[in-house]
């Protein structure tokens, strides 16, 4: 009856089995966190991630003033959210080690999508992983997760996801965790999963159980309404309210420490992880069995606090640049994004309006008073939200490797943050290497595609359209009046934060 299983199994045995090497099946390593000294994929509990740095030259700037090395990071912001270095310690490995939910899918199904995918079936386990990451843009785990990729694990059987799925990234060739995964499609996982149910009788294997629907979840690949996806679970839906919020980029983890307020919109209290957990009941776990481990939950909670941003390490920083864009950034970003070096330096925690803002307005007036409301009746609306009807300037710690940008993830770099006629209306990225990340532009090198995909399809969702409801890339006017000498300074100090 399951001889499809079978037989990828034999094809994977000997050299093959257990791929996952204690540095990810390809050796990848992790960038590090500012403070860090580790070495592994998670590390120490302070600074969890570890690093490669590329070896500094000892140059000088042109003038001969002494050169910023690689690797180091200027952003000084008071940390404001505490952890407990053991609570921290024991979150990591939660992510790391265990599984936070039961496994949802048989991992026969899984490991047999190649047939809904209308392809042969690949040589072997370590082609088949490969493809699905390809995929689904899901990533290669930087820790032994047994071939798996990151945020999926095995548990009794059966295969689960947990928060790495979308909450680990890669950019310029390495993995951070906490970073947002920028390429994950889940919508396309669902649709193979749909298929496979339709394609099981034939095959004679078990139909997948399918306890979630994700249809119009991603609007391009990385770009996903998981804030809806959690307000869908968090409880029965009512009437006259809304349930969809547009694509939004998770602001990176490392954030956290420095913040009060949560979410792109500043709607939640930085200080509770009840939110956090909704979207794990996409993944199988009831909200009982999350009320049951929620010490474990806030361990976790304790471990986001305590990463630290990578520093940009992809070439060497000019100082003199850098001390101009201090003063152009002090002077023009800091009274929302907050002042981020020297003894001054403070988080205003600012929420700008869509008149101050002119960005892209769906997410922003779509959760509404009524919608946090509804929300605030749940285990997961504590601490309470509120709507806030803008959007919360984020810290620029790490900015350098949070591309693309915006709350929608809707402009691929820098430049076009700082200058809006750099922005292009419809864009897809060319991968996440060293080779796809454009140091100079401080982002994704990318092509411009002439004509609008198909949205519904896997690879329509390749592509950014800015030009759909809720991926706008326009606002955000302010680096506009810069002179191009300005803005290049503002680009140096930014690579150093």
């Amino acid at each position: 009856m399951f001889a499809l299983w079978a037989l990828c199994c034999a094809a994977c045995s000997g050299a093959e089995a257990g791929d996952g090497s204690a540095a990810g099946a390809g050796g990848d390593p992790t960038f590090a966190p500012a403070g860090s000294g580790g070495a592994s994929g998670f590390g120490g509990a302070a600074g969890s991630a570890g690093i490669e740095v590329m070896a500094s030259d000892g140059g000088a700037t042109t003038d001969g003033a002494p050169a910023v090395s690689p690797g180091s990071c200027r952003a000084a912001l008071p940390r404001v959210q505490a952890f407990e270095p053991a609570r921290a310690a024991h979150g990591e490995a939660l992510l790391r080690d265990e599984t936070l939910a039961p496994g949802v899918l048989p991992e026969m199904v899984v490991r047999n999508l190649w047939v809904a995918w209308g392809t042969p079936a690949p040589a072997n386990d370590r082609a088949f992983w490969a493809e699905v990451r390809a995929r689904y843009g899901m990533i290669e785990a930087p820790f032994d997760n047994g071939g798996l990729p990151l945020g999926m694990r095995r548990e009794a059987g059966g295969l689960t996801f947990d928060c790495m799925l979308c909450h680990g990234g890669r950019v310029a060739g390495t993995t951070l965790l906490g970073l947002a995964n920028t390429t994950v499609d889940l919508e396309a996982f669902y649709e193979d999963l749909e298929r496979m149910a339709e394609l099981a009788p034939m095959f004679g294997f078990p139909a997948p159980p399918i306890p979630y629907d994700l249809e119009g979840l991603t609007f391009a690949a990385g770009a996903q309404d998981a804030f809806g996806l959690g307000f869908r679970f968090a409880g029965p839906a009512a009437a006259g309210l809304n349930t969809s919020f547009g694509p939004q980029q998770a602001p990176a983890w490392w954030l956290l420490q420095y913040k009060d307020r949560i979410y792109v919109d500043g709607s939640g209290e930085a200080s509770g992880h009840h939110s956090m957990m909704a979207t794990m009941v996409a993944f199988g776990i009831t909200p009982e069995q999350l009320t049951e481990r929620d010490e474990d939950f806030l361990d976790i909670a304790h471990h986001i606090r305590s990463l630290e941003p990578p520093c940009w390490s992809l070439s060497t920083l000019d100082p003199q640049q850098q001390a101009r864009g201090q003063a152009i950034f002090e002077a023009r970003c800091a009274s929302c994004h907050g002042v981020h070096t020297g003894d001054g330096a403070a988080y205003p925690n600012a929420v700008g309006t869509l008149a101050e803002l002119g960005t892209d307005p769906v997410r922003a007036q779509r959760f509404r008073q009524a919608e946090a409301d509804r929300l605030n009746l749940s285990w997961f609306g504590e601490p309470p939200f509120e709507a806030t009807g803008g959007y919360l300037a984020q810290p620029l710690a790490g900015i350098w490797a949070r591309a693309p940008y915006f709350h929608n993830g809707s402009v691929p770099d820098l430049v076009g943050v700082l200058d809006s006629s750099q922005r292009p209306v419809r864009w897809r990225r060319l991968g996440h290497e060293l080779e796809h990340y454009d140091a100079e532009r401080v982002g994704l090198r990318h092509e411009v595609p002439g004509v609008a995909p198909d949205p519904g399809t896997r690879e329509g969702r390749l592509v950014y359209d800015t030009t759909r409801e809720g991926m706008g890339n326009g606002g955000h006017l302010f680096g506009d009046a810069l002179t191009d000498a300005e803005r290049s300074d503002l680009l140096e100090y930014l690579r150093g934060l």
